[in-house]
């Protein structure tokens, strides 16, 4: 008998996140319930709630755990793990339902786009192009500098890292043509596993104070809610570039946009407090400052991937082996979630 499985991938569709090939695959192995892009209603969860064994959902809307007695994974595809205060982890943790995050399928998209962010704040890219379209005078046997500070390239210049994840496991290799010593902060990973990664482990203060290049990677916790202060912000050194990739969460974002306003770095933005941000919000005006309306990972191939992950671990769960690919929820991180 094939495993009855849920998919309520509500408010993602469908056919963003499944080929057709990996939808074959799931159908393949599992017994589909719903399979429709808007959330299934609660008299059809109802009739099948005592059978269900796993749930691909993109929002935890379901009500408490315990209403599914077979219930044994839920894997979510809307990009982060459900908050805490939408599903009881300790029921989970302790009953034996994994709870998997669909987070490593945007890694590679979104470490791209922070290279890119990065390159186009090093070179200048967007200032130039700005400059260019304005008609201002910027050709390089004119002028080798702007009131932005000198242009650099990336090539050997110190890197730091806040986070050491999947995104930053994502962001190395691409860093590594450019021959970049990486130095990391990360407070949940010990000194001999970051070393072993390749990476120096150095305190928060240093990756500020001594990076060329910083980059914010870290998963949003209560523990690291306005983690960069606008007194953190200030150890930054003025040519240096700040790539805020994870969440804004990690940062005090009126701090950072008071900073950035009056020139005191550059930065590279690609997530915001609020999005859409408003028309009125003084970062807009920001001339150091690179923007991006969290692009990075929510494309075409980065959502793909999504649905490969999910087939690729429902498959393996379906048919009685370990997952592998997809996030595992660690009880250690839960308990600092929002």
């Amino acid at each position: 008998m094939l495993t009855k499985v849920l998919l309520d991938p509500s408010f993602r569709l469908i056919d963003t996140i499944f080929t057709d090939v990996d939808l074959q695959r799931i159908h393949a192995v599992a017994d589909v319930v719903w399979g429709q892009d808007e959330p299934i209603p609660e008299d059809r969860l109802s009739a099948v709630a005592a059978e269900l064994e796993i749930i691909v959902t993109g929002a935890w809307r379901h009500g408490h755990p315990s209403r599914f007695p077979q219930l044994r994974a839920i894997l979510e595809i809307g990009g982060h793990l459900p908050p805490p205060a939408d599903l009881d982890y300790a029921y989970c943790f302790s009953h034996g339902i994994r709870v998997l995050g669909c987070a490593p399928a945007f890694g590679p998209a979104v470490a791209e786009l922070g290279l890119g962010l990065a390159l186009a704040s090093c070179r200048q890219i967007a200032w130039t192009d700005r400059a260019f379209r304005t008609g201002e005078p910027n050709w390089s046997h004119t002028s080798f500098a702007t009131e932005i500070g000198d242009t650099f390239t990336l090539y050997g210049k110190q890197i730091g890292m806040i986070g050491f994840g999947g995104l930053a496991r994502s962001l190395r290799p691409l860093l590594a043509p450019f021959g970049c010593p990486i130095q990391v902060y990360d407070p949940w990973l010990t000194e001999t596993f970051l070393r072993g990664q390749g990476v120096a482990p150095v305190d928060l203060d240093a990756v500020l104070s001594t990076s060329r290049v910083i980059f914010v990677l870290a998963t949003p916790t209560t523990a690291n809610r306005a983690l960069l202060t606008g007194d953190k912000l200030d150890l930054i050194s003025a040519d240096a570039v700040l790539v805020l990739l994870s969440r804004s969460h990690v940062v005090d974002f009126d701090a950072l946009t008071e900073r950035l306003l009056a020139g005191r770095f550059r930065a590279a933005v690609d997530v915001f407090p609020d999005e859409p941000i408003g028309t009125d919000h003084p970062i807009r005006r920001a001339e150091h400052a690179v923007l991006s309306s969290h692009r990075a990972g929510a494309i075409s191939e980065g959502l793909h991937n999504v649905g490969r992950l999910v087939a690729d671990d429902l498959e393996a769960l379906c048919t009685g082996r370990v997952p592998q690919l997809m996030q595992v929820a660690q009880p250690e991180i839960i308990r600092l979630r929002d």
